[in-house]
């Protein structure tokens, strides 16, 4: 009689617990996913969010709803998201300030390798290089030999103090060995006006702003500002073809606060990388300029760190500061 009453309640126990198990299943799948978007709406990221969200919401089965934060270099929204219960419940855009914030504000926060958890690289966005109407160059080496030979005359533009752009127009400068001045700007819809007019010399942007200019023939497109050909225009050399060594960081992705349960964070990597490996996400990406990753929270990690030491001595030796 002992034993079968033990024998009962192990299946009793056991019942309960599935009946549990599917309880919190049920209650996750019944919560929208909060995401901070460190920019405004209706521009790239945001589309290029939505464009995930239509094939990740399907594989969470829940609503990803979009929460604007922008300003401070993607700080604000990372504030808002560390502010947020660690549940899985909210998630985190950032993008490539996330390496160079350490090192552009005196102090932040937050920890960047301590508060946060990377959950993926969304998208590689690779700036293309574009020369003026006024600037009397159409390639790299002709850049180059102009520059050296004209110095303290080429300016750049660049989208925002301490960005990709603005690093990668020092770096230009450092390794083509030759004088460029870096002019700030609110973004690159801000900056083209004065390329068009001669105003600035150069331009490091996003390909889906400059092609328009480019296929009007009002702007000249030098090159990639990554290390291969890409799919969006793959007649565009890399300039580090010409100047070794060369290739500024410009990409895209997803965080969740340290402590979200493991579980949860891995569920967020895999619909989220799928997404990005989905054709009908692709398509649409790698027509705006973009380059779809879907990339492992260790994978996105190690493109962190190895940002944060590339750019770390760069930032310094320029005396960067947003603060």
């Amino acid at each position: 009689m002992k034993r079968r009453q033990l024998v009962h309640g192990a299946a009793l126990s056991g019942a309960l617990s599935l009946v549990g198990g599917a309880g919190v299943q049920a209650q996750i799948a019944s919560r929208p996913i909060r995401l901070l978007v460190p920019t405004g709406p209706g521009g790239p990221t945001d589309l290029m969010l939505r464009t995930a969200n239509r094939v990740a919401e399907p594989a969470l089965g829940q609503t990803v709803l979009m929460d604007y934060k922008p300003g401070g270099a993607g700080i604000v929204a990372i504030q808002a998201g560390l502010a947020a219960p660690a549940d899985g419940a909210t998630l985190i855009g950032v993008y490539t300030s996330l390496a160079f914030n350490p090192w552009t504000y005196s102090k932040l926060a937050y920890d960047t390798f301590k508060d946060l958890e990377l959950v993926s690289l969304l998208v590689h966005v690779p700036l293309v290089l574009a020369a003026g109407p006024a600037t009397p160059v159409a390639t790299v080496p002709e850049l180059i030999a102009w520059g050296r030979a004209n110095p303290g005359k080429l300016t750049i533009a660049a989208s925002g103090l301490g960005g990709g752009s603005h690093l990668g127009g020092l770096l230009l400068a450092m390794i083509g060995g030759f004088e460029l001045t870096v002019v700030p700007y609110k973004g690159g819809a801000a900056a083209l006006p004065d390329l068009l007019a001669g105003r600035i010399s150069l331009m490091l942007d996003s390909y889906v702003t400059l092609r328009p200019q480019a296929e009007s023939g009002r702007i000249k497109l030098l090159g990639l500002a990554s290390t291969r050909r890409q799919d969006f225009a793959p007649e565009l050399a890399p300039i580090s073809d010409f100047l070794p060594g060369f290739s500024t960081a410009a990409w895209q992705g997803l965080a969740v606060r340290s402590g979200t349960p493991p579980v949860e964070r891995e569920r967020l990597a895999q619909a989220y990388g799928a997404a990005m490996r989905d054709p009908q996400v692709r398509a649409p990406l790698i027509a705006q300029g973009l380059e779809p990753v879907g990339s492992t929270p260790q994978e996105f990690a190690d493109v962190l760190r190895a940002d944060y030491e590339k750019w770390g001595p760069i930032i310094r030796k320029a005396g960067l500061k947003n603060d």
